[in-house]
């Protein structure tokens, strides 16, 4: 009679096994920890018109608005640079408050202006400006 409920009791916990397997295998969204740390100096590479610091914090090829071609290589950034980060989108930043996609996303994004707006994601374990792109297209 005392095997009768062991062999329940162990039943339930291999039952359980999977569903604990589960959740853990579900991922987390990303801590805002690594983009906090990345934005300061994002914002800051801006401000002080650092184009070789924003580029190295950028994913190319760049995805850019509908009908303007992506920035593909580091020298087509730093060439195109001026357009991407205009005086008025470099005074945006000086304030701009990123705000994440969702909570299942680690996507950040920054609007400047009425219509642009530069998305930052995780690529390889590192934040990056991934998209510039125009809400109004």
């Amino acid at each position: 009679m005392k095997t009768l409920p062991l062999i329940a009791l162990t039943c339930l916990c291999l039952a359980a096994v999977p569903f604990v397997r589960a959740q853990k295998a579900t991922p987390k969204p990303q801590s805002a920890a690594a983009f906090d740390a990345f934005w300061p100096k994002f914002q800051a590479a801006v401000a002080q018109n650092d184009k070789a610091a924003v580029a190295a914090m950028t994913k190319f090829p760049l995805t850019m608005p509908y009908g303007v071609p992506a920035v593909k290589t580091k020298a087509q950034f730093l060439q195109r640079y001026a357009k991407i980060f205009d005086a008025a989108t470099r005074k945006c930043f000086a304030s701009a408050q990123p705000e994440r996609e969702n909570n299942k996303s680690a996507r950040y994004n920054v609007l400047c202006g009425e219509a642009m707006l530069y998305e930052f994601d995780l690529v390889g374990g590192t934040y990056k400006l991934v998209t510039v792109d125009n809400i109004n297209e």
